[in-house]
């Protein structure tokens, strides 16, 4: 009996996550209603009540459920070895975030677009810095010891993190494989924006050295 129940919970919570994505497509996440959430699942309203609070603990479950999926395939692995980057590594870590946002486009491009759901973005920020923090403490030690600020190092990776992935799921037109999004991000991250298009960069001094 225990083992039906757990199905039929299972079961009810995929409906409201996929009514909750659809509604939120539809209307945005501030005009739904418990009701409209019922409906679409074609469930009752006592039935919601027995899992979730309300529509913000609903959206809280579903958010923490895909970011935390998400964050499992960030496994940063640069692995320095004698001050270089193990790039090829780096770009399969890059592979298997890009394609677990493949698989759950649906849901991203949801929270990510025309009605994006307020804070999203910046909850997802925020793992990917404490991610990216604890990896470099663990590869690099003292941070404070960078040449660099590492909060400053830190907040730069992780929004171009997310601008490159709103981008990419945003605009259909652009049609880039998951291959393709890896190698070029891998790129821009390990070798700097203008060194991965092709511009050698050359240091000038100040205009009385000229």
């Amino acid at each position: 009996m225990a083992k039906k129940t757990d199905l039929r919970v299972i079961k009810t919570k995929r409906l409201l996550k996929e009514a909750f994505i659809t509604l939120i497509k539809k209307k945005g996440f501030e005009a739904i209603t418990i009701q409209d959430l019922a409906d679409e699942a074609v469930i009752n309203r006592a039935t919601f009540y027995l899992h979730y609070q309300d529509k913000y603990d609903l959206l809280e479950q579903i958010s923490d459920e895909y970011i935390a999926e998400l964050m499992n395939e960030v496994n940063i692995s640069f692995h320095l070895n004698k001050g270089g980057i193990h790039a090829p590594r780096f770009k399969q870590t890059l592979k298997q975030i890009f394609e677990n946002l493949e698989k759950n486009r649906n849901f991203y491009e949801v929270m990510l677009g025309a009605n994006e759901i307020s804070d999203f973005t910046n909850k997802i920020e925020k793992c990917l810095y404490e991610k990216f923090e604890n990896s470099f403490i663990e590869i690099l030690g003292d941070l404070n010891q960078l040449k660099v600020p590492y909060d400053f190092i830190l907040s730069f990776i992780s929004s171009a993190y997310i601008g490159v992935v709103k981008w990419w799921l945003l605009n259909a037109e652009n049609h880039y494989t998951v291959e393709f999004m890896a190698e070029q991000l891998g790129n821009v991250i390990t070798k700097g924006p203008m060194q991965a298009i092709g511009h050698e960069i050359t240091y000038l001094e100040n205009e009385e050295s000229k």
